[in-house]
Order: C-alpha cells, then sequence, then structure tokens
C-alpha cells in the first residue's frame, strides 16, 4: 500500500486553505478511506502544534490556542493519519547536510526509513537531499 509521510506545511495549508489545500485533502480522504496510509513524525506533530497555536493567537500562543493545535491534530489522527517516531540517527545524518531544517529532516528521515513518499510544499528545500526519498509536492511553489 502506498503511505504517505506529511512534512508540516502541507497540513497547515489543508487547515487554512492555503493554496493547494484540496491535493492534500484527498489524500486524507484517501488515508481515511483505507486506500492508503498516512504518517506524520513525532516532530512534525510538534510543530504542527506550535504553528497553529501561533497563527490562532495571532503570533503568539495561548493555552486556547494550544488546544486548537490539539484538535486539529486529534483530527488528522481520527482521520487515520499516525504519528511515528523518526530515527534520530538518520536525521542526523540528513540534517547534517546543511539544507534543511529540523523538522524537515525527521520528515525526510521517516519517509526514507518507512520506504514513503514525503508530501511537501513547493520549497526547494528538498531538491538535494543526501538519502533516496519519493518527494511529492503538493504545490508549485513556496510561501
Amino acid at each position: 500500500m502506498v503511505e504517505y509521510v506529511f512534512d508540516t506545511e502541507p497540513l497547515i495549508a489543508f487547515l487554512y486553505n492555503e493554496e493547494g489545500h484540496e491535493a492534500v485533502n484527498e489524500i486524507l480522504n484517501d488515508i481515511e478511506a483505507g486506500r492508503v496510509d498516512g504518517v506524520l513524525a513525532e516532530v512534525n506533530a510538534t510543530e504542527l502544534l506550535y504553528k497553529v497555536a501561533r497563527i490562532e493567537g495571532d503570533g503568539t500562543a495561548t493555552s486556547d490556542t494550544l488546544r486548537s493545535g490539539d484538535r486539529d491534530i486529534r483530527a488528522l489522527k481520527r482521520r487515520g493519519v499516525s504519528i511515528k517516531r523518526a530515527d534520530w540517527h538518520t536525521a542526523g545524518v540528513i540534517k547534517a547536510d546543511g539544507s534543511i531544517s529540523l523538522g524537515d529532516a525527521y520528515a525526510v528521515a521517516l519517509a526514507h526509513d518507512r520506504d514513503a513518499t514525503l508530501l511537501v510544499g513547493g520549497d526547494d528545500d528538498f531538491n538535494s537531499l543526501p538519502v533516496d526519498v519519493t518527494v511529492q509536492q503538493f504545490r508549485d511553489h513556496g510561501v
């Protein structure tokens, strides 16, 4: 079965109806229907939590906006997205290359180790990676 690992950007786009959110929704529908699997690295779940909290709090996370982030993550889990731990060593090797963020390195590591497709935004951060991983962009430009 095809498996997707989500970077944080596609999920933010989905949650806030940004350009390309329809493509992310289609994948989430496929996950919910059991046609594909969907996974989020723990580090990326952390990013999603604080980013939602900051967006909802106009730049400042509060206990209320953190609950919004929790709610969104629970909703994704109900749709079938599971949260998994990526291998720290693989993530370190990827990060040592220096071209991507630590959160992105964990998403790449999880996709690499699970032989999954990594769903990302339109930035070129994932064009040159030190490991083999299939990358799919849900939109063709960065934010």
